[in-house]
Formats: structure tokens, C-alpha cells, sequence
């Protein structure tokens, strides 16, 4: 009784300390001035993830670039999603050090929060419910319309190139740059799946099994339409027994290049590889693979 009492006490103040999402007639673009390193700029980014266009959302977003006007080309950096569903709010942009290596390659940078996570306005709308194959693949689609809003908004600013745009990933924002990559917008040349899966517990298990996971990979692969380098650590704890069978389902399915970097263990989990490690553990695979995309 006192564990449950203590729990609900700290999940009540956890909510009162949350961050609320942008309040309506917030306008759209940059919502604050560019600061060091890398001209590292908040943006509210609308997106409108409905096939009829019936909503807009304004997605919480830090967007990095090099010196000078551009056109840029751009990278979009997409996060996964903590366990604890109550921290969703809680969650800010990330991934300095990897923009910071992409700024160093010549890319702008965005960061966004998908729907209902951070500031950003809207539900959260990623959560599996059957945990089989269909139930993985709409998951990537619905967090893959927001990644896809957040490029076809910042190609339309100037110092984008619009025809050099990049997906990277990390966990389920990996895997939804695999549904990017089969119905990708004008602009986007590849995608890059860095621990990407759905449904992982953190054990080695996922939910409902593997095999719809990799069933849900070879879907998607059937309809892939560019490009993909998937880059998995020895001892990702989340994704890390499965990564193989994902992409040999995926590439036996697909038409596209896709490749595979098995990267060293990271600390104690190394699911967090992107976010934690310094770049140079993945940096030289990824400027390889861009190297070969046109």
C-alpha cells in the first residue's frame, strides 16, 4: 500500500512539473535566435500527418546548420520512445553530438518531437496494441508521417537543398525511416535505420515474439524506394537478437541497396549507441554509405 501511494505521489508530481504542448495560434517556423554551437535554433514545424490534410500539428524541433546562407542539404534526426509512457512529455530534443557531426558534414540539421511527445501538439499515437506484424508496420507509418512532414515543410525554406534530404533514426524513429523509405517525399535520397524496432522490452524479447518484427521488415521492404544502411550494436539489449533477421527479410524483399554494419558493444546497452557514443563509433560507416547515394 505505501508502494502504490508513494508511486501515485510521484506520478502526481511528475505530471504538474511536465511541459504542455504549444498552445493554438502558436505560429510556425523559428521560436527563438540561433545560439552555439552549430546556430542551434528551436522551431515549431507544422506537419499535417492525415492523408485528407484535416489537422495541422506543430511539431517541437531544433534545427543546427553550418555557416553561410546554403542551401544545405538536410538530415533529419528521429528518437525513439522511452519505456516509461509517462515521460513522454517530459522528453527534450536530443542528439547534439550527432547533429553536430552532421553540421560538420556539410548538413543542416532538424531534431524533431513527434505528436504528443515534449512541446509538440497532439496525442501520442505510436503505442502497439496486438503486437503482430500489421500492428509494427502501422506504428513506423504513423511516426513515419510526421518525419515526412518535417521535410516537406523545412525543403520549402531557403537554406535547404530540397533535393538532398536524409533520414536518420534511432530505435522506433529507425524503423519508421524504413516506412519513409517506401513512400518517401520529393527530396529524401535515403535512410538510415540506427537500432530500429518496435515492441522491444529491453531483455532481447519483443512483443509477441520476433517474428512479426521481421515480418513487418519484409513488408516493408517489399516497398522500399531507396537506399538504407542499418547499423545495429553487438549488445543492443532492445533489438539487438533480432537485427539480423529484420534485414535479411527486409533486403530479400526489397529492390533498393540496403546494408548492414554490425557495430561494437557500447556500454552496458548498446541500443543508446547513437545518442551516447562519441560518432567516430559509426561515423566512418555512415559518410561510407553516403558516399554511394546520389
Amino acid at each position: 500500500m505505501r508502494v502504490r501511494l508513494l508511486a501515485w505521489v510521484l506520478a502526481l508530481g511528475l505530471a504538474g512539473c511536465l511541459p504542455h504542448p504549444a498552445p493554438p495560434g502558436t505560429p510556425a517556423g523559428p521560436a527563438g535566435p540561433e545560439a552555439e554551437p552549430d546556430r542551434a535554433q528551436p522551431w515549431w514545424v507544422p506537419v499535417h500527418p492525415y492523408a485528407d490534410g484535416s489537422a495541422t500539428f506543430l511539431l517541437e524541433t531544433m534545427v543546427y546548420r553550418p555557416a553561410g546562407p546554403g542551401p544545405f542539404p538536410l538530415v533529419t534526426i528521429n528518437h525513439g520512445v522511452p519505456g516509461d509512457k509517462r515521460r513522454l512529455r517530459a522528453t527534450e530534443p536530443a542528439y547534439q553530438a550527432v547533429a553536430h557531426w552532421w553540421v560538420g558534414q556539410g548538413y543542416a540539421v532538424a531534431v524533431p518531437l513527434r505528436r504528443g511527445i515534449g512541446r509538440s501538439q497532439g496525442e501520442f499515437a505510436e503505442s502497439t496494441d496486438t503486437c503482430d506484424a500489421a500492428d509494427f508496420a502501422r506504428v513506423a507509418f504513423t511516426a513515419a508521417a510526421d518525419i515526412k512532414g518535417v521535410a516537406r515543410y523545412l525543403a520549402t525554406e531557403p537554406f535547404i537543398d530540397r533535393r538532398r534530404i536524409v533520414v536518420v533514426g534511432q530505435s522506433v524513429g529507425g524503423f519508421a525511416g524504413l516506412a519513409v523509405a517506401s513512400d518517401p517525399p520529393p527530396g529524401v535520397v535515403a535512410a538510415v535505420d540506427f537500432a530500429g524496432g518496435i515492441g522491444g522490452y529491453g531483455n532481447g524479447d519483443v512483443c509477441g515474439g520476433a517474428d512479426g518484427l521481421v515480418e513487418a521488415a519484409h513488408q516493408l521492404g517489399l516497398r522500399a524506394k531507396l537506399p538504407t544502411l542499418w547499423l545495429y550494436s553487438a549488445n543492443d539489449r532492445w533489438f539487438g537478437a533480432v537485427a539480423r533477421p529484420m534485414f535479411e527479410a527486409y533486403r530479400a524483399g526489397s529492390k533498393q541497396p540496403a546494408s548492414f554494419v554490425a557495430l561494437p558493444p557500447f556500454s552496458y546497452d548498446g541500443h543508446a549507441t547513437l545518442y551516447r557514443a562519441d560518432p567516430s563509433v559509426w561515423g566512418s560507416a555512415v559518410a561510407a554509405f553516403m558516399a554511394t547515394v546520389r
